[in-house]
């Protein structure tokens, strides 16, 4: 379980065999219980990485073979389990069987608890396999916000990183082209895509409200980037986005924040206002 098998990233284990490598992503959803009918930045059956008490939260996970991008499935794997700090261990199912809607991933949730405290949870994704030895890349550790959805004053920030071009040819499969990505090589560009909306309407909040929404490293591995405004339109909805240059960033997970300011306004920022994404090597 975990990172059995890597016994120092050398890629075996004690000169034996040669471990095996997976690229692992996780993304959650909203399920369709406990969604509240006033907020308008959460919909039933949509990605979100912000929940609160009493939603059903769900886990989308893909486990691939980065040498031929083939999804594992259940005749690969023992088991898939989220195990979520302090909240739920989550015993994951193949999709692919699934009589009404088959998908090619691993899937499962869980209902917050009503008591549950807000605050940010990780979640770690465990993979069995039986005996053999395995070695994750990607995507292993991640969270999740739990939000209070009562405060009229509140903003609620959301971030996504997605990749806009045709998936790389390297990636062989666990890479989507135009879609949300946390983990990227080095020719593939971030673009943040950040929705600010008013926490008692649900309304995006655009630039006639804010003076500025800038993404910022946690720890300056990155020059802050300018976020614009883009109103919409019939084939896209409303947001603030812009994109980071990663040719020069080393493979590894870099955390941001998105760091809003609307002149002499007070706000209070929940929901998720910071993330991470991976660079990775393949």
């Amino acid at each position: 379980m975990g990172d059995d098998g890597d016994d120092g990233g050398d890629g075996s284990d004690g000169g034996s065999s040669e471990a095996r490598n997976y690229v692992v992503t996780a993304e959650t959803g909203a399920g369709s219980e406990g969604v509240p009918e006033s907020a308008g930045f959460i919909s039933s059956c949509s990605a979100s990485r912000y929940f609160v008490p009493g939603m059903q939260a769900v886990f989308y996970v893909g486990i691939f073979d980065p040498e031929t991008g083939d999804q594992l499935t259940d005749e690969d794997l023992e088991s898939v389990v989220v195990n979520v700090d302090g909240l739920q261990n989550v015993e994951l199912g193949w999709a692919g069987d699934d009589e009404e809607n088959p998908a090619d991933e691993w899937g499962g949730s869980f209902v917050i608890p009503e008591d549950t405290e807000v605050g940010s949870y990780s979640y770690t994704v465990e993979v069995s396999n039986g005996d053999d030895n395995y070695q994750t890349v990607g995507i292993l550790e991640d969270s999740f916000e739990v939000i209070e959805h009562s405060n009229p004053t509140n903003y609620v920030v959301t971030t996504e990183t997605w990749w806009n071009n045709q998936a790389p040819e390297e990636s062989v499969g666990f890479v989507e082209s135009c879609g949300p990505e946390r983990q990227f090589t080095q020719e593939m560009d971030v673009t943040f895509v950040i929705g600010v909306y008013d926490g008692s309407s649900g309304e995006i909040v655009g630039s006639d409200t804010l003076d500025s929404v800038t993404i910022e490293s946690t720890d300056g591995a990155f020059d802050p980037i300018d976020m614009s405004w883009n109103e919409g339109g019939e084939d896209s909805e409303p947001q603030w986005s812009g994109t980071l240059d990663t040719a020069d960033l080393a493979p590894e997970t870099y955390g941001y924040e998105v760091v809003v300011t609307n002149g002499d306004a007070d706000y209070y920022n929940v929901g998720i206002a910071s993330n991470q994404f991976t660079i990775i090597e393949l």
